[in-house]
């Protein structure tokens, strides 16, 4: 039996219990998908989902029509540039230590865009090259890479949108279609054009709460990595609030044609039969979050935003604990085809459609060799293994992680139960390094 299998029985059953109505059945007819990834999106950069500092209009009206989930993580890498790994989980369906590397052949492995055109589904892919498993990309029936060069970086939304809009008109209306839309941004070099980043006045951008000009201690990785050095030490408000700016033009700006894409799905008559997926491959600290800019971290930061509407689909929100590696089979769920044998994911389409269900018990994560985390629905476990620091954080009265339990002689139970379901999990998805909490 494949490790970890027991449990993805398990989880499965409890959601698909916690859901509420009757069982599922295929739709009667096949709805479209829009699967839009954007990049290094933090989860907090919508205003309908409590930012009211950001301009998120074509966003916010996706909220107010689906179902929003607040616990949404990618399981980290193995390399700086966790877009790579994060984006690889989604297209396999596979956990970290798991998926193919950026030149392996996928051979017999289940890929997304396999799974859909299988079901007959036209599939089109639009979205940065260098940022994802390139196999699982060239699967798509059509593939547009985006430009990413610094000149034409502020209209790659736009540049998305225009063939995004152009790819719908042509598409064969008597077939669905699964597109996955992939921007480059709002990944720096973080630019728009001049009308959004006027929008945002520096000198009026709040800090976040847990500012620090530096991280409290070298966890073997910080300052070291290309997101570190996009800014001095230590970090100063002012250059802090620039950033911010910058960030949430280009979200912005995306945000304006992603609503293009909204309104075209509106004319065609598509819409009421499309299901919309917005999300990121991970968010990160741009801003001074404890002292850093990146994304080569695994505070709360790191998550991204996940939103589904369309048909069947509640207004609402949850707090589950998903992965990243669980919307490929999700995905299939919601479209009534069959999800591949051997995948690691597990749908939580029935949390999609009712609002009710828990997700995973834990959630699990990795840093290369700086970070190991695991969190339960209350309390956040993160080890650094080269300083040999703990950091215990409860989420529910310390959001913003400001408050180490580790050392407190009432949390030191709590402290090591989560050491041992840490090096539980380091086992079940086969974390490649021999190193473990409890040792």
């Amino acid at each position: 039996m494949p490790a970890g299998q027991t449990e993805r029985h398990l989880s499965r059953r409890e959601m698909l219990i916690a859901a509420a109505g009757a069982p599922w059945s295929a739709p009667k007819q096949p709805p479209n998908v829009i699967l839009f990834i954007s990049d290094d999106q933090r989860f907090d950069t919508i205003r309908a989902l409590g930012n009211d500092e950001i301009h998120t209009p074509h966003l916010d009206s996706l909220v107010r029509r689906g179902m929003s989930f607040h616990n949404f993580y990618c399981q980290g890498g193995m390399i700086s540039g966790i877009c790579l790994p994060s984006r690889t989980m989604l297209m396999t369906g596979r956990s970290l230590f798991r998926i193919p590397g950026p030149k392996d052949p996928p051979g017999d492995m289940p890929l997304l865009a396999k799974a859909f055109e299988k079901a007959g589904y036209q599939t089109y892919h639009n979205g940065k090259r260098s940022n994802t498993y390139i196999p699982a990309s060239e699967a798509f029936q059509k593939v547009v890479y985006a430009p990413v060069d610094v000149p034409v970086r502020a209209q790659s939304s736009e540049v998305l949108a225009d063939a995004t809009i152009q790819y719908l008109r042509e598409a064969d209306p008597a077939r669905p279609f699964f597109a996955y839309l992939a921007p480059p941004v709002p990944h720096d070099p973080r630019v728009a054009p001049k009308k959004f980043m006027d929008m945002y006045d520096p000198a009026k951008i709040r800090l976040p709460k847990n500012f620090m000009p530096e991280h409290p201690f070298d966890f073997g990785d910080s300052g070291t990595r290309r997101d570190e050095n996009l800014a001095p030490f230590p970090r100063t408000p002012e250059v802090m609030r620039r950033h911010l700016a910058d960030y949430y033009a280009a979200i912005t700006c995306m945000d304006f044609h992603v609503g293009r894409i909204l309104e075209e799905l509106e004319r065609s008559g598509r819409s009421k039969n499309t299901i919309f997926v917005f999300t990121s491959d991970q968010g990160l600290a741009v801003g001074g979050r404890h002292g850093l800019m990146g994304k080569q971290n695994l505070y709360e930061h790191f998550k991204g935003p996940l939103i589904f509407a369309g048909p069947g689909i509640p207004h609402g929100s949850s707090d589950a604990l998903l992965y990243m590696h669980d919307l490929f089979p999700t995905l299939c769920e919601l479209a009534g085809i069959e999800i591949p044998a051997g995948l690691e994911g597990v749908s939580f389409a029935p949390i999609v459609r009712s609002g009710k269900g828990r997700g995973h018990d834990y959630i699990f994560a990795a840093y290369m060799d700086c970070i190991r985390m695991i969190r339960d629905r209350r309390y956040k476990l993160l080890w650094y293994p080269k300083p040999k620091r703990f950091q215990l954080f409860d989420l529910a009265r310390d959001p913003w992680e400001l408050d180490n339990l580790a050392e407190r002689p009432e949390h030191q139970s709590r402290l090591e139960q989560l050491k041992r379901k840490l090096a539980e999990y380091q086992d079940k998805f086969g974390d490649k390094f021999d190193f473990r909490p409890t040792a």
